[in-house]
């Protein structure tokens, strides 16, 4: 019994649509076409008009992060989000057999009777599925979903579980002839970064010519270097329960306790952390602290820190239009939260890829630009007036 031939599909509960292949193609199977030369679906003028070097990357959750959501059914429950194996296969009873014994996921080798049992523990945890109505349905096919509980950190190998579970991703990275350039005092480069960093600049410089100084061989600087402290401290990460989502990322880049606020974070969502932004929530904090971009503003180029939102262009006058969020980097990379869920970690992204995301979801893609007001903090206003606020937006 070939270790792989029951076609294992490790996948996490409760996250939002997955992200697809960033590369467009026409024609053929299910690939999304997608038009470029439409407003807003091109990649939306950014002030960084350097090329950056983006290369793959896998992110994986940490095995302290996988031990507290497998335990999080008994420590949080309120907020839990377990990990689940979804199975497809026609041969159910042989594939958990597979998994009780085969080494895949296991950290220690165990007696056949104590494999037959633990395949007998499993069998009992299993929900059953209907079949993918898209699939052939002249092939029988299962799917059943098995929960992780915490009497499997006994015999799961927590490494092995991480590497199945990992997140395909990008990592931007700027030339280093940029950084000393700057350094150098180049006009054209510190124009270029002046104009893009806005009001950050003077603080962004020190920070990358003090990396160019320890950093001297160095052929590229991961873009991760300049990004506010606290959103670096989060990059990568996975949350160990469910809760924060893209609208919480995008307002925290520019204000850590933004979402602390009272008339921010008003609504404690049922099955969800405090870090979770709702609709109205978002639109009433973008209110408080942003001004939407102008179109002239918008020909001008996107400045590092950003807003971009999603929004169904056929709801766009309600607050219920907002759909995704995301902050600019560069170029036409974006940092976000692809999800709510635990299963998906704070990213960076290429736009094409939020496109063929985002678009199938949606009546009518479409895409609003905020800029964060320089007057800094956000006004806390009377929670009385936060509530007028929002019943206004509905």
């Amino acid at each position: 019994m070939g270790r792989f031939w029951w076609a294992l599909a490790i996948a996490l509960l409760g996250a939002m649509p997955q992200n697809i292949s960033a590369s467009s193609t026409v024609g053929g199977g299910n690939s999304l076409v997608v038009d470029e030369a439409s407003p807003s679906l091109a990649a939306p003028a950014s002030r960084w008009n350097s090329s950056l070097y983006v290369e793959p990357k896998t992110l994986r959750p940490n095995n302290k992060t996988l031990r507290m959501r497998i335990e999080a059914e008994k420590r949080k429950p309120e907020i839990a989000e377990p990990i689940v194996l979804r199975l497809k296969t026609s041969e159910l009873r042989p594939l958990l057999a597979q998994l009780a014994s085969d080494s895949t996921f296991r950290k220690i080798n165990q007696s056949e009777t104590a494999s037959f049992q633990l395949m007998k523990s499993l069998e009992t945890r299993i929900e059953r599925k209907q079949p993918d109505q898209k699939a052939d349905e002249t092939v029988p096919t299962t799917v059943a979903l098995l929960p992780l509980a915490q009497n499997d950190l006994d015999w799961l190998d927590l490494d092995k579980l991480s590497q199945a579970l990992a997140y395909p991703s990008i990592e931007p990275f700027i030339p280093v002839e940029e950084v000393r350039a700057l350094k150098s005092g180049d006009p054209t480069t510190v124009q270029r970064w002046s104009a893009h960093f806005s009001h950050r600049f003077e603080e962004i410089r020190n920070i990358a010519e003090n990396w160019l100084k320890a950093q001297p061989h160095a052929l590229q600087m991961p873009f991760q270097t300049l990004l506010p402290t606290h959103m670096r401290k989060l990059l990568g990460r996975y949350s160990p329960f469910r809760g924060r989502n893209c609208f919480a990322t995008a307002l925290q880049f520019a204000d850590p306790a933004i979402i602390q606020l009272k008339n921010i974070n008003m609504v404690k969502e049922p099955g969800h952390s405090l870090a979770l932004i709702n609709h109205d929530e978002f639109s009433h904090a973008l209110w408080l602290g942003y001004d939407e971009l102008s179109p002239q503003q918008q020909a001008q180029g996107l400045e590092f820190g950003d807003l971009v939102a999603i929004i169904d262009g056929k709801d766009s006058v309600s607050y219920t239009s907002f759909k995704h969020a995301v902050i600019h980097i560069a170029e036409d990379v974006y940092l976000h939260k692809p999800s709510k869920s635990a299963s998906s970690p704070i990213e960076f992204v290429r736009w094409q890829e939020l496109v063929q995301t985002w678009k199938p979801l949606v009546a009518q893609f479409d895409v609003r630009f905020f800029r964060r007001r320089p007057s800094g903090q956000l006004e806390e206003q009377t929670p009385r007036l936060a509530v007028e606020k929002i019943k206004w937006n509905r």
